[in-house]
């Protein structure tokens, strides 16, 4: 499979690129910075554009099977909306229909959160919930078949399970997954059907 991953040279996004291209994959790695990308393989293709941009999006789009977007950004500059309302107009112009987005579980509307976890959604990330927010309602509302994957707090530790969190369950900062296992739930995701138009809360089995 031909999957683009945004967000490429980010601690996420660089292990989807590992993983993806270990798998067989073909990797398309889309950064602002090629050299902070420090991964290098002959299956790995790198391009260098803005998120935000429609015309950058639909160069490095042009051709793949799929979309995995690790992006994250600052409130303040919208980034979250603006990418993901690029990226839903590129997939469209140029016939990518699957995308797999990864999220915080702080977005998450499948799950029961804590109070405090409400409170620190409120006042400490207010910003970053409200730009994501945003942005995952242009994905959700467009006519791509697009996964969003909510994850707990991300470590750098190996890959040690997953668990998918159920709606009647509490989800707190206490909660973490590494950062390896959530990089294998998004390339699982990209060649499945099985959630298609879903979203889904996932967190370390341990």
């Amino acid at each position: 499979m031909k999957v683009v991953v945004i967000g490429a040279s980010g601690r996420t996004g660089t292990e989807v690129v590992r993983q993806g291209l270990a798998g067989g994959h073909e990797v398309t790695a889309f950064v602002r910075d090629p050299a902070k990308l420090t991964v290098r393989d002959p299956r790995l293709t790198v391009k260098t554009g803005d998120a935000r941009d429609t015309a950058d999006l639909r160069a490095a789009l042009e051709g793949q099977d799929a979309v995995i977007s690790t992006l994250g950004g600052k409130p303040k500059d919208a980034v979250m909306e603006r990418s993901t309302a690029a990226l839903v107009e590129a997939a469209n112009e140029t016939g990518v229909r699957r995308v797999v987005m990864l999220s915080a579980y702080l977005l998450a509307s499948n799950y029961k959160p804590n109070p405090v976890t409400k409170l620190l959604a409120r006042l400490v990330t207010g910003g970053m919930v409200a730009d994501k927010r945003s942005g995952e309602a242009h994905l959700v509302h467009s006519k791509l078949d697009w996964t969003i994957v909510y994850a707990t707090m991300l470590t750098n530790g190996p890959r040690s399970g997953v668990r998918t969190v159920t709606s009647s369950e509490t989800v707190t900062s206490f909660d973490k997954i590494s950062r390896a296992d959530v990089a294998a739930v998004l390339l699982e995701q990209v060649a499945s059907v099985a959630n298609i138009g879903q979203s889904l809360v996932i967190t370390g089995a341990s």
